[in-house]
């Protein structure tokens, strides 16, 4: 903390002297309100200004104290800050109160919030969040949704997108290094780190490191499994996956499909950035991809389904997605999709290499964040991953009958890796596989 002292002469008869509290980031200030920088211990001192810098990516939250949010304002239009800035405040719960890009009436890319759009009015003095990002990094919702939207730019908004209720929970876009900035405030006080934050409510689907451990891997071998041992395997259903995408980096994970017509996986309206959507048999034959959503004249999100035909059986498949444009390639390097077609079309592999399994993803891509893949149609997978166990049910019907021990018996003897009649998963069509289905047989139906 910084407290500067003027003196200014009045007419040669009067002299005041004021301080002015500037607050100096104290390593890196954090992006969220669970770990946004206090500006000091007491909520009475006067804060004029804070200083800082953003390194690539970055984002700075801290803590401040409103007495009148009707008279607060923040800006970064002074001599401080030489770069694009982005200015946002939440409440004491951090959900979105204010936010502007570029400064109204101005041709600066710096920012500047207050009430002129009436988005303080009615507020209670207390505790709120102020954080400054380099344009384009916004910030999310615990559904992954834009707290605002993109647009319009020069206007102090409200916040106006999808996610507009909820807190903040994580930010979307990659910047480079910014540099230094001053925030300029007034009415603002200091305050000091807060610990009764809201969190989100708990995720109702799979996460890639919450119930997956860690990084999902992007071939067949190092595919997740999203699997449990409180659910039964192509039976349970699993209706969204939340992960996140570093630099270059896909994600894949092992699903179950019991009815190609009901199957469908899509990021549009839960994810933030250009991502591409791509389904592939256990041995890594491609199945179906989509770019851009299909049912829509613009957007970047994606969505998969069975409308063109492509997935042709029930069984166990490896959904990956990646951001726009890394694509899967076969061991020579060509694409098993034509990468220059129809950006909308929900296709079967089409590519060069459209008969080869994938062996690599081809394209640098920057790190995207975080995305959601809302699904219909899937399920969760044993702990076998792409052998089917399922009890003896190899169509995945949900009855093991006489369907199921034709197929075992007009495929006896086969040998092989993924084979939905070897459910006892030893690589061969036996004795082993038909008694396991006379021994469950009626179960289900």
């Amino acid at each position: 903390m910084k407290r500067l002292w003027w003196t200014l002469a009045i007419s040669g008869l009067l002299t005041l002297t004021y301080a002015q509290t500037i607050y100096q980031e104290q390593g890196d200030a954090g992006d969220l309100p669970e770990t946004a920088q206090a500006t000091g211990t007491v909520t009475t001192t006067p804060l004029d200004a804070i200083r800082g810098a953003l390194e690539a990516d970055g984002v700075d939250m801290y803590v401040i104290y409103i007495s009148d949010p009707a008279n607060f304002s923040a800006t970064t239009v002074n001599n401080e800050t030489n770069f694009d800035t982005q200015l946002w405040l939440f409440d004491a719960e951090g959900k979105g109160v204010v936010f502007n890009d570029d400064e109204v009436g101005s041709t600066l890319s710096r920012s500047r919030i207050d009430n002129s759009t009436g988005c303080l009015t009615g507020r209670p003095a207390g505790i709120y969040y102020i954080a400054v990002s380099r344009y384009n990094r916004d910030p999310l919702d615990c559904e992954d949704r834009l707290i605002w939207q993109n647009s319009p730019f020069r206007a102090v908004r409200c916040p106006d997108g999808p996610g507009a209720a909820s807190r903040v929970a994580s930010w979307s876009g990659a910047t480079a290094i910014a540099g230094n900035y001053e925030i300029t405030l007034t009415g603002a006080f200091t305050a000091p780190a807060q610990s009764n934050i809201p969190p989100c409510p708990p995720f109702d689907g799979w996460d890639e490191s919450d119930n997956g451990g860690g990084d999902a891997g992007d071939l067949p071998d190092s595919a997740q499994l999203i699997q449990s041992d409180s659910a039964q395997a192509c039976q349970t259903p699993v209706q969204r996956v939340r992960g996140a995408l570093g630099a270059d980096d896909v994600d894949m994970y092992v699903i179950c499909i019991t009815d190609p017509a009901q199957f469908s996986a899509s990021t549009v309206g839960t994810t933030a950035w250009d991502t591409q959507l791509w389904l592939f048999k256990c041995n890594g034959l491609g199945v179906v991809h989509n770019d851009d959503n299909p049912d829509a004249t613009t957007g970047l999100q994606s969505k998969i389904d069975n409308r063109n035909g492509c997935i042709q059986q029930a069984g166990v498949y490896l959904l990956a997605i990646s951001r726009y444009n890394r694509d899967p390639v076969a061991q020579d390097g060509q694409p098993l999709w034509n990468p220059t077609g129809a950006g909308r079309g929900v296709r079967c592999p089409d590519g060069i290499r459209a008969d080869r399994p994938i062996a690599a993803w081809a394209g640098a891509t920057l790190a995207a964040g975080r995305y959601i893949i809302s699904l219909t149609g899937s399920y969760f997978v044993s702990e076998n991953g792409c052998c089917v166990t399922a009890g003896g049910d190899v169509n995945l019907d949900g009855c093991i009958d006489d369907a199921d021990l034709l197929a075992i018996l007009f495929a006896f003897g086969s040998t092989g890796t993924f084979l939905p009649e070897d459910v006892t998963c030893d690589g061969v069509v036996d004795d082993a596989d038909l008694l396991t289905v006379l021994f469950a047989f009626g179960q289900g139906c």
